[in-house]
């Protein structure tokens, strides 16, 4: 769908984004700088192409091997993408069925079901001709001598199949012919050409990334015989072109509609465009930089030799030639984590940097003005009604009548005079009871309803709250009430500085704060990026010193959009930015036509939808293992070196060794360190490989496994702690449930908005053209 996705504002880390359109080479170190720098952006980074190009359900390729090279993969690595969603798995699932609107899914669909189609049409008109003879056979005309039933039944399904062409011939005659074979639509009194819609495709990367990985060749394509399966290109289908041209057309029409709005000349828009432009900059420099470097082919063997030897007991009996590569990547992290700190300062020795910090400071509030304000402002300080409690709970996993049972027991058994403690420690689903304090607000309404209704030390009967069933006893309780001064005081002093800053900041806003190579960056400049951060990301730079180490950050920003020229003036970039924009203008349409229309989804609404939903709400079986791995290698040789070594390592837990100690030992795993333990669950999900869920939810805790293999490397898991299949609460998942179905309303209303778009703009779609230009593409 054109306007999936762009549903945020501008600005905020937690509205949608621009979206990127080319994959970058970051590093770890690297990609945290930008991050850091992008806070005078646009807060996180731009949606990758992958996940853009799941626009026309093209899928993302599952990473394994590049160019041939032995995978690095872990395990460990699979701690983040193996957690149990539900609500990312089986219900996003269920949702699918009711966005069938969504120009992005109907390409999905369309790309990867109409060979299958094709072949059906025929087959099932085959088939229907075959039965048809069948049932004639058999039957009591087939043993009259006279035949003409017989032919009269034969041409009804062949007359039928003889149809067919025809029909296909008729679309032929009567589809709109093009003005000229170069022209593939025509929208809005304006001509699409082949060109420009290959151009698209092009930027877009769809092409590329359906390639995704070659079985034989990893990501090398040019050994790729066109007949392999990496090399068929779904996206060069006429439906896929359809869909993609629609596509083309609404964010004409929406750039249309911008321009006469005059959108494109409010200050704000092109602010945030000129924001567009650096971090395209800002990506271009950090791209070369690393390519000519950074790569881990930029250093030398002496470098990598070196680091070897200084380090052979770590490496022990792995021969030089086998952990080459591993040391390579190891050198190249080192260098990227020193060098743009390094490469930043000497941008600033060059740069006839001047800098007024001393022009953020504010004084401190005195007592009086922060008496005045907290006079003024009251209201803001109060401190919630609150109970602290001792709660039972029993979670509802199978018959809901069954758990309610032994909940009245329990009540029953503490009403008989045993202890709540006692009672606790047998029935509930946690077995050490702490008291906590509920506030109001942070529960669910029955929940409070019945813990505020309570007396001090006073219990409740049985109730239930989402998916639990509860007996409470109240320790003690506090009602609603104002904060004193003292109690409000650190809240009230930050409120007073905001305030004292906004009027300094105004008054001196035409002052240079800093200054590079005679370019001043006003005060009023600052202030303008500083209202642009979130909230969160205000409070955190609040104060004078770390205020500094903001204006450091954007000085260095400043430094390296110097550094980087006219990056933007090549046509790749300039292709990018125009992409991007269009897709801020998008933004734009979506918040006005569509979020402000929508309003938000109500407690029952969601609650009705988790009953709905609720046999997918779970949480999945999981486990915390601890683990040792040792990398398989490359050739025989190093395999069966590492097999002798895991069977080592094996054998000495069994006579009784301590696996933490044996993992530092002989583990090469980054969790080696800390003993072999994952500090992440593993789920028993989809997502988990089927030899890791074979291997480790077998065991029972403190149980050790055999060797096992997986990706490159030989496992031995220790089961530290193994949890059961989980009935969600509705308390637990409503915030993500009401995402969803505000999702699915957004769904509604761009499906449409695009569907008026398109009516307005008189798409009319040129099918002969698409074939020949489908043709070229296959031969090419």
């Amino acid at each position: 769908m054109v306007l999936k996705n762009l549903k945020g504002g501008q600005g905020e880390p937690s509205q949608a984004e621009p979206v990127n359109t080319e994959e970058k080479s970051d590093t770890s170190a690297t990609q945290d700088l930008l991050e850091t720098i992008r806070l005078w952006i646009w807060g996180p980074k731009r949606m990758s192409p992958l996940e853009q190009v799941k626009d026309i359900g093209i899928s993302e390729p599952k990473p394994d091997k590049a160019d041939g090279a032995t995978s690095e993969v872990s395990l460990s690595n699979l701690e983040e993408g193996s957690q149990g969603n539900i609500l990312d798995e089986g219900l996003a699932e269920d949702q699918k069925n009711s966005e069938g609107h969504d120009l992005g899914n109907q390409a999905e669909k369309i790309v990867c079901g109409i060979e299958n189609i094709k072949e059906y049409q025929v087959e099932n008109s085959l088939e229907s001709t075959e039965v048809a003879l069948e049932e004639v056979e058999g039957s009591e005309v087939g043993k009259i001598p006279a035949k003409k039933s017989f032919r009269k039944l034969l041409i009804i399904p062949i007359l039928v199949i003889l149809s067919l062409p025809g029909y296909k011939l008729y679309g032929f005659i009567t589809e709109p012919k093009p003005p000229s074979e170069e022209v593939v639509a025509a929208f809005s009194g304006k001509y699409l050409t082949k060109e420009e819609l290959s151009n698209y495709i092009s930027l877009k990367g769809y092409k590329d990334k359906e390639h995704g990985l070659c079985e034989k060749h990893g990501f090398d394509h040019s050994k790729c015989d066109k007949t392999e399966v990496c090399e068929t290109h779904p996206i060069h289908s006429m439906e896929a072109y359809q869909q993609i041209i629609k596509m083309m057309a609404v964010q004409k029409i929406v750039d249309d509609w911008a321009k006469e709005k005059g959108v494109t000349q409010k200050n704000e828009v092109k602010h945030d465009f000129q924001h567009l432009v650096e971090e395209v900059s800002l990506d271009n420099l950090v791209d070369k930089v690393h390519k000519d470097q950074l790569s881990p082919d930029k250093i030398e063997k002496g470098e990598i030799q070196k680091y070897y030897d200084a380090n052979k007991d770590k490496y022990k009996d792995r021969p030089f030639s086998e952990i080459e590569g591993e040391i390579r990547t190891i050198l190249a992290d080192e260098k990227d984590k020193q060098f743009f700190p390094e490469y930043i300062e000497r941008l600033k020795k060059n740069a006839a940097l001047d800098v007024n910090y001393n022009i953020l400071k504010v004084d401190d509030p005195t007592e009086m003005e922060m008496r005045d304000f907290y006079e003024k402002n009251k209201e803001k300080y109060f401190e919630p009604q609150k109970a602290r409690i001792l709660a039972i709970q029993l979670d509802i996993s199978g018959s809901e009548d069954e758990v309610l049972k032994k909940a009245n027991e329990a009540l029953s058994k503490i009403m008989s005079g045993e202890s709540f403690e006692e009672i606790s420690k047998r029935y509930s689903n946690s077995k050490q009871l702490d008291a906590f304090y509920v506030k109001q607000g942070e529960k669910g309404t029955n929940f409070e309803d019945k813990v505020f209704s309570l007396q001090v030390n006073e219990m409740s009967s049985v109730f239930k709250d989402g998916n639990s069933f509860y007996i409470v006893k109240c320790l003690e309780k506090q009602e609603k009430r104002q904060k004193t001064f003292g109690e409000a005081l650190n809240e009230i002093k930050a409120g007073v500085l905001s305030e004292k800053e906004d009027k300094q900041y105004e008054l001196r806003k035409n002052e240079a704060l800093f200054s590079i190579h005679g370019k001043r960056f006003t005060l009023g400049e600052f202030k303008a990026e500083f209202k642009e951060l979130s909230p969160e990301t205000q409070a955190k730079f609040a104060g004078f010193e770390a205020k500094k180490d903001l204006i450091d950050q954007l000085i260095a920003k400043e430094l390296l959009l110097e550094e980087s020229g006219d990056d933007t003036a090549d046509t790749e970039s300039s292709k990018e930015i125009e992409e991007l924009k269009s897709q801020y203008i998008s933004q734009i349409l979506h918040k006005e036509e569509i979020d402000e229309k929508i309003g938000q989804i109500s407690d029952e609404e969601a609650e009705k939808f988790y009953e709905e939903k609720k046999k997918l709400l779970f949480d999945p079986p999981k486990a915390l293992i601890s683990l040792i791995r040792v990398e398989t290698g490359t050739s025989d040789v190093e395999k069966t070196r590492a097999r002798q070594r895991i069977d080592e390592a094996l054998q000495r837990l069994k006579e009784g060794a301590d696996f933490a100690a044996i993992a530092k030992e002989y583990s090469n795993d980054p969790t080696a360190s800390a003993g072999g333990k994952m500090k992440e669950w593993l789920y028993d999900n989809d997502l988990l490989d089927q030899v890791l869920k074979k291997n480790i939810f077998k065991l029972q805790p403190e149980e050790i496994s055999g060797v096992f293999e997986y990706e490159g490397g030989y496992y031995v898991v220790k089961l530290r702690q193994k949890e059961d299949k989980k009935q969600k609460t509705f308390e637990e998942v409503k915030a993500q449930l009401k995402e969803v179905l505000l999702d699915e309303k957004h769904h509604v209303k761009e499906a449409e908005l695009e569907n008026e778009l398109l009516e307005k703009s008189q798409l009319v779609i040129y099918n002969s053209s698409l074939r020949k230009m489908l043709k070229e593409a296959t031969i090419n």
